[in-house]
């Protein structure tokens, strides 16, 4: 029995994206912060200053995450703005709580175990939120300044964002952790990183996505205009009834694959989808950084 494809409603994916910060939150604050890990991102300069200056973490990330938002609206539009106002919100919304009314767990002193759990929950977390359409705002922004206005490749825009927030942390705690606590805090990041790609598309964080539809134009159009991505249409033959289709073809990356499922769901909700991970990609393929403005 086939099943239609049916878009995400609003109600259901910020509820969905509001889980997936708080899981974010808890591994951040029951197993990042109280090993002093900083692990880059806003959260890890919320919790290198939030330390250093004694203010609660939660404080510091909301008001890093307001400057941060500001800055993208001037230097990437009103777009980026909106699409990073939810999580930049909720994500210091809900670590205030959990600084105000849950005491943390007593650990022992063992930084594999905050790796493994914080890594896991953080990860498991922004694999959520993106799978869902949202992000965590934060240092996503300056890392979309660098990589738009600088003309940057991606890679070296976050490689440079976070390392520097990585290595001030090495030296702020470098009394207490050494620089064991750094290269604790890169291998978090790595955990963190490989179990987002996981939970968004499986292993790969690059996917081969085939439709077949009775709105081929409508959807590859829209494909070119809301995932920027190039679409090979295909002639087939349906072996049973005999009628002509076509078929697109398209690959994607993760944080892709939440807008054009929502685009088949409106279009053709009874088209045939199916996806498998795309190992090595050879020709035009750019891995496009979402420019919003």
């Amino acid at each position: 029995m086939s099943r239609a494809l049916k878009p995400i409603g609003r109600a259901h994916r910020y509820g969905m994206m509001t889980v997936g910060v708080a899981i974010m939150v808890a591994g951040f604050y029951y197993f990042i912060a109280p090993f002093n890990l900083v692990i880059g991102g806003v959260s890890g300069a919320g919790l290198l200053f939030g330390e250093l200056l004694g203010i609660p973490v939660s404080f510091f990330v909301a008001l890093l995450n307001g400057i941060l938002l500001l800055l993208g609206w001037v230097f990437l539009g009103f777009k980026s703005f909106k699409r990073s106002l939810y999580g930049s919100i909720i994500f210091p919304f809900i670590l205030f709580l959990l600084e105000t009314f849950s005491p943390r767990f007593d650990l022992p002193d063992d930084y594999l175990l905050a790796v493994a759990f914080g890594g896991f929950l953080m990860g498991f977390g922004f694999g959520v939120v993106i799978k869902y359409g949202g992000t965590s705002g934060g240092t996503d922004i300056p890392i979309k300044i660098l990589h738009k206005r600088l003309n940057l490749p991606l890679s070296a825009s976050i490689y440079f964002v976070d390392g520097i927030i990585i290595l001030a942390g090495v030296i702020a705690f470098y009394p207490t952790n050494g620089i064991s606590g750094g290269l604790y805090a890169i291998l978090t990041v790595v955990v963190a990183g490989k179990v987002a790609d996981m939970v968004v598309l499986g292993a790969n964080r690059l996917t081969n996505v085939q439709i077949i539809t009775d709105q081929p134009e409508t959807i590859k159009q829209l494909v070119y205009e809301k995932v920027s991505r190039g679409v090979t249409l295909v002639s087939i033959e349906g072996g049973y009834t005999g009628k002509q289709k076509t078929m697109l073809i398209t690959v994607i990356t993760k944080d892709e694959y939440h807008v054009l499922r929502d685009i088949i769901a409106r279009e053709d909700p009874h088209a045939f989808v199916f996806t498998n991970p795309a190992g090595e990609i050879r020709g035009d393929f750019s891995n496009r950084f979402e420019e919003e403005g």
